[in-house]
């Protein structure tokens, strides 16, 4: 053991550490620094350090001097990745993993990786193989699990491995087809089809996590909401992309409705394949338990969608559905009540503020431009029904157990436990029943 490990800066600096608060673990490191020159543990503290505060660059800078004298590379050249695929070096991430591999081969966690970086350059078939992998070297990587399972829904593979979730989604998705039916959207298929999906869950001996509540059906279009709501979060602001953003709105009373509804969104075709999704509400206190969206570029297509998709409801006896055209994110509307309402003839109450624009360059030039070869690539859902369908849908069957919608029960023969549903509802089954 060194001097510096013997040293109380030493034992304040793992405190604020374990406690994560690196900053004040920063100044410690820093301010002696220059009395151990070189030290391994201080160069470890410093890339731990930079890693957790998304200082990407500073962090591969300390990483590549502890790989020098570290017995354990793998672990540093999997942190080298992750940081460079912070950066938008994706394919510098892809190398790096491969390093990682390289050095312990049975380290599931770079292959999970690995598999991400091939996704985010549309290198499907790559991606998936590594996901496997990883859930091969590792049974219990719920992440590895996740991102296979949702990789299923954008991608079959051309490809026979040996692995349960692919064989399953194949199993699933075959069904409509081994049991010779035409027309998804009627409810005695529909009934068909998700109790044989279920049951063939049922039947498995492994267990499968999967805690989604969201089902998406998406184009190749990027929505960027993740950048929208980080402008939103930090200045209080609504992007300029939002003013032009309206979705189709149907609310809905009950869990069967809300299958029926999902089952539509991929049958019907639309001119753009606008992205849609259902979903079950978790959001604390916003009310309403069972939802679709459909989004759109302007008022004029989401008025033409909104005629649409009333027709197609009738169609499928969604019970008192109601259905209306929203303005951007309703987490907007507090702050700026008149960007809630809509006026049809397109001329909304408010604008965007112009000064906005450099607050929201702000948080574009936080981002790191990425050459050409880096650029993600969104690829559009899968229109027919697998294992990440199923699975959603068994946890919206689990949430209205809980909430005490039954409706469920005329349709479905049995439901998978999921205990990630009970968790989450823990402090609003209340509210949510007088949702009901």
């Amino acid at each position: 053991m060194n001097k510096f490990q013997n040293s109380k800066e030493f034992l304040s600096a793992i405190e604020y550490l374990n406690n994560k608060n690196f900053n004040e673990a920063f100044k410690i490191i820093n301010s002696v620094s220059h009395k151990y020159p070189n030290d391994q543990i201080i160069l470890k503290m410093f890339a731990s350090i930079y890693f957790n505060n998304s200082e990407w660059e500073k962090a591969i800078s300390y990483y590549k001097k502890i790989l020098i004298f570290e017995k354990d590379k793998f672990k540093i050249l999997l942190n080298i990745g992750v940081s460079l695929f912070k950066l938008g070096k994706i394919n510098d991430s892809i190398k790096v993993f491969k390093d990682s591999i390289k050095s312990n081969p049975n380290f599931d966690l770079a292959y999970d990786n690995l598999g991400i970086s091939y996704l985010e350059i549309a290198k499907l078939n790559e991606a998936i193989k590594n996901f496997s992998l990883a859930l091969e070297i590792n049974k219990n990587n719920l992440n590895a699990q996740r991102n296979l399972i949702n990789l299923l829904s954008l991608f079959k593979p051309t490809e026979n491995y040996n692995n349960f979730l692919i064989k399953l989604d194949k199993e699933i998705s075959n069904l409509k087809k081994d049991l010779n039916i035409k027309n998804l959207v009627e409810e005695k298929n529909i009934k068909i089809i998700l109790n044989k999906g279920i049951n063939l869950i049922n039947k498995l001996e492994k267990d499968i996590t999967f805690n989604e509540t969201q089902l998406f059906i998406k184009n190749s279009k990027n929505l960027n909401c993740q950048r929208h709501f980080k402008v939103f979060n930090k200045f209080n602001i609504i992007p300029k992309f939002c003013f032009n953003c309206y979705k189709i709105q149907i609310n809905l009373i009950n869990v069967v409705d809300l299958i029926k509804l999902s089952f539509l969104f991929k049958n019907i075709k639309l001119k753009n394949n606008n992205t849609r999704k259902c979903i079950v509400e978790i959001r604390n206190q916003i009310s309403g338990n069972y939802k679709g969206y459909i989004y759109c570029d302007g008022i004029e297509e989401a008025k033409n969608i909104l005629e649409i998709i009333s027709k197609e409801i009738k169609k499928v006896n969604l019970v008192d559905a109601s259905i209306n055209i929203k303005h951007g994110c309703s987490e907007f509307y507090k702050p700026y009540p008149k960007f809630e309402k809509v006026n049809l003839n397109n001329k909304q109450e408010m604008k965007y503020n112009e000064k906005w624009e450099a607050k929201e360059k702000l948080i574009d030039n936080e981002e790191p431009s990425r050459d050409s070869i880096d650029k993600k690539i969104w690829v559009a859902t899968l229109k027919e029904v697998g294992l990440s369908d199923i699975l959603i849908v068994n946890n919206w069957l689990n949430y209205a157990d809980i909430i005490g919608d039954y409706s469920y029960k005329k349709y479905f023969i049995e439901k998978k436990y999921s205990p990630y549903m009970k968790k989450i509802l823990l402090n609003q089954i209340e509210f949510r029943k007088t949702n009901q």
